[in-house]
Parts: C-alpha cells; sequence; structure tokens
C-alpha cells in the first residue's frame, strides 16, 4: 500500500544532536539543476481539456504528479475533509492548511465535511515512528486517510517550548551578565568577602542570583517564559502543524515530493518561525508555506484530474 509522508524539519537544538534523516519511500534523486521544470508555465496551465487528457502520462512525469493519491477528489477536483480529533489545537490547524490552499489556488478546493459526508479523513496516529519510518504525517490514498504521529505532536510542543524560553534566556544574559556580576561583585566586597574565601564561588553565585531577581527585566523575563508555557509553545505548534498538513493535502491533490528545498511539497520541511518568540507573539496569520511552484503544480493536478474524470 503505497503512502505518500512528510518528514519534519529537525529544530536546530535537536540537529545538534542527530544526522539528518533520510526521507522514506518515495524520496526523489532530481539534482537541483532540474528543479525549474517542475514548475508548470502559464501557457501550460492553459491548455484545453483534450490536450490534459492526451498528454497526461507526459506532463505527470515532467510535474512530479502522482495521480494515484488523488483518490479523495470528487469529479470536479475538489476534496470534503472531516476532522477526527478532539483536539482544538490540531483542529485549527487542519483548518489553517485548508486556507493555505484554498487561497493560493483563488478558490475552495478544500471544505470541511462530517462523518458522513467526506472524501478524506483527518486523524492522529498513535502508531510508534520506526528506525525506516521517521514521517510525522502521512496521505494513505487507498483508505482516504489523512494522519499524524501523536508522538511528535506531543513532542513539538516542549521542543517550541524550550527554544523560545532559550531564546528569552539568552537575550537576557547577554544584555544584563556583567552588570549581574559587577554588582555581585561589589556587595561582596562592601561585606568584606574576598575572591580568596573559600566559599567564595558559592557565596558570588548566590548573591547574583539575588541581584538577578531584583532587576525590573527579571520580571518581565519570567512573564514571558509564563506566556511561552501558557500560550505560544502550543501557538506555535499550531502553525508548525499547519504547514505540516497542508504539505499531505498537497499529495491529496496529486503532487509528489519537489526537489525545491523552498516548496512546501519538498519532501522535508519547517519554518524557523514557530520556533522565534518575537514572530509568534506577534502573529503567524499573514505566513502562508506554498510557493508559487506548490501552487502551480497543484493547478495542474487538478486541471488534468478534472479533465480525465
Amino acid at each position: 500500500m503505497r503512502r505518500f509522508h512528510h518528514i519534519r524539519a529537525r529544530s536546530l537544538m535537536m540537529a545538534v544532536a542527530a544526522t539528518l534523516i533520510v526521507a522514506p519511500a518515495i524520496t526523489t534523486s532530481t539534482v537541483t539543476a532540474q528543479a525549474a521544470s517542475v514548475n508548470p508555465s502559464a501557457a501550460t496551465l492553459k491548455k484545453s481539456k483534450s490536450y490534459y487528457q492526451k498528454h497526461a502520462k507526459a506532463l505527470g512525469k515532467q510535474y512530479k504528479l502522482a495521480y494515484d493519491a488523488q483518490t479523495a477528489l470528487k469529479k470536479n477536483g475538489k476534496a470534503v475533509v472531516y476532522v477526527n480529533t478532539k483536539d482544538k489545537t490540531l483542529k485549527k490547524s487542519v483548518t489553517i492548511a485548508m486556507a493555505y490552499w484554498n487561497n493560493k489556488l483563488g478558490k475552495k478546493e478544500f471544505t470541511q465535511g462530517s462523518k458522513k459526508n467526506h472524501t478524506l479523513t483527518f486523524s492522529v496516529s498513535k502508531s510508534a515512528a520506526t528506525k525506516s519510518d521517521q514521517s510525522d504525517a502521512w496521505w494513505t490514498p487507498a483508505k482516504k486517510q489523512l494522519q499524524i504521529r501523536s508522538s511528535f505532536y506531543t513532542a513539538a510542543k516542549q521542543d517550541i517550548g524550550t527554544a523560545m524560553t532559550n531564546q528569552l534566556n539568552d537575550a537576557f544574559y547577554n544584555q544584563y551578565s556583567n552588570t549581574v556580576k559587577s554588582k555581585a561583585k561589589a556587595n561582596l566586597e562592601a561585606e568584606g568577602i574576598a575572591a580568596t574565601d573559600e566559599n567564595y564561588d558559592q557565596l558570588f553565585n548566590e548573591e547574583a542570583a539575588r541581584v538577578e531577581e531584583a532587576l525590573p527585566s527579571y520580571a518581565v523575563l519570567k512573564k514571558d517564559v509564563a506566556l511561552v508555557r501558557s500560550t505560544l509553545a502550543n501557538e506555535g505548534r499550531k502553525y508548525q502543524y499547519a504547514s505540516t498538513i497542508a504539505h499531505e493535502l498537497g499529495h491529496v491533490l496529486g503532487l509528489n515530493h519537489s526537489p525545491k528545498k523552498a516548496d512546501l511539497m519538498y519532501f522535508e520541511s519547517g519554518s524557523s518561525n514557530v520556533y522565534s518568540y518575537k514572530k509568534v507573539k506577534a502573529g503567524l496569520s499573514k505566513y502562508n508555506p506554498i510557493t508559487k511552484t506548490d501552487k502551480n503544480r497543484a493547478k495542474l493536478a487538478i486541471k488534468i484530474y478534472t479533465a480525465v474524470h
């Protein structure tokens, strides 16, 4: 049974301790020099129905289309998604992912359905990752099922939260470490405590902690960290999985993986935006990971599908 996978890009923290994962199943070996050829021209997107019928196979090969993945499309080329999860954040991620494609394509290609009325189902899989399958999401055409891996979804919130907290701590200490050290040293000297004293290091660290906590900016740091834990880590994960799910919806439309790293449909994707405290706090509602190449390939895949059905 063929499955179309998505591999998450490793965060900077994870990359330090891990080697880049090789994509399973349908990774592409296309070289960079050929990348431009996967973007259909305006002329290619304006051909007749008979042209698409006659040249479907050749076009599919040239633009890396996967017709066997289009099982969830109705005759008009549209899909209806049943969101089978109680997770409120994931529900929003699916809605955002559908909006990404609908906005780029200029029409409602994806709409939300119900248990009784749908052409594909989104759900969460509890299957464990294996050495040969590290995908965090996949589309299974035969079952008309789009799934994400529960363990990776759960871990993503902590991963993002840790990255944001580290950013805040680094910014704070870069700005105030010299001030804290100088003040702590001066306070100890005023008490007659010298650097040669046996327990000086311990006393210095304790005094530095008191000086640090007395800074007005320390209260701001604590507030920001609390905001990460209560809201922003989950907000970052929401957009991270919106992109992941949008990638799988690209497969639903009939797109194989792109050889271009900038494309949403590259086998491994991810945005540093979701790990940024400042960017997530400011809001990522205007961000859309679908590139011009992704959009044009999808348009072509839909045109060919409707032409032959």
